[in-house]
């Protein structure tokens, strides 16, 4: 599997640290994010490969409404990081059995999950991102979620921050009547 790496000012870099010229074949690729990696970052990311905007309808938004922000120090004291995980969940006691496989940003601190709708976005522009663990857990089970290494892929990392802050900061997008 290639890997690519994402780079604090938005460039995708090749395993021969080269730019990417086709951004979207490397969609199925394997991410490192470059330390201090942020969702400023990420914003630079989708910027600098403008095609990266036409995944998701949440990211031209997010582009916008970030914008308005300062171009530096939007931080809290209540995360130290945050955090994309990947979950599986499988679900179907009482009824039909099915898998479920999504990734999900979160917040951190001192070790706790912290969900990040409990923040204004001006404060997580310059926290650090960080690539978690797979939690799998079975028919609803909270308690006993087991964890385990994993990688993601540059899709699923575009997918779960966009979705993210999408569904917080534009949940009309996200209704569940059709």
């Amino acid at each position: 599997m290639n890997t690519v790496l994402l780079t604090q000012n938005g460039m995708i870099l090749s395993d021969h640290e080269t730019e990417t010229v086709v951004p979207l074949s490397n969609l199925a690729d394997k991410v490192r994010l470059e330390n201090g990696y942020t969702l400023r970052s990420f914003l630079a990311m989708v910027q600098r490969y403008p095609v990266f905007q036409t995944l998701s309808v949440f990211i031209p938004n997010l582009l916008e409404e970030c914008d308005q922000f300062p171009t530096s120090g939007c931080i809290t004291e209540m995360l130290s990081h945050m955090e994309l995980i990947k979950r599986v969940e499988m679900i179907g006691f009482p009824g039909e059995p099915r898998f479920n496989i999504l990734c999900a940003l979160g917040g951190k601190y001192k070790g706790q999950e912290q969900e990040l709708r409990l923040f204004q976005l001006d404060k997580l522009l310059d926290m650090p991102i960080t690539l978690g663990p797979l939690k799998h857990s079975v028919f609803g089970d909270t308690v006993n979620i087991m964890e385990f290494e994993t990688n993601y892929s540059l899709f699923e990392f575009i997918e779960g921050v966009a979705w993210e802050f999408g569904f917080q900061r534009f949940p009309e997008h996200c209704s569940i009547r059709g």
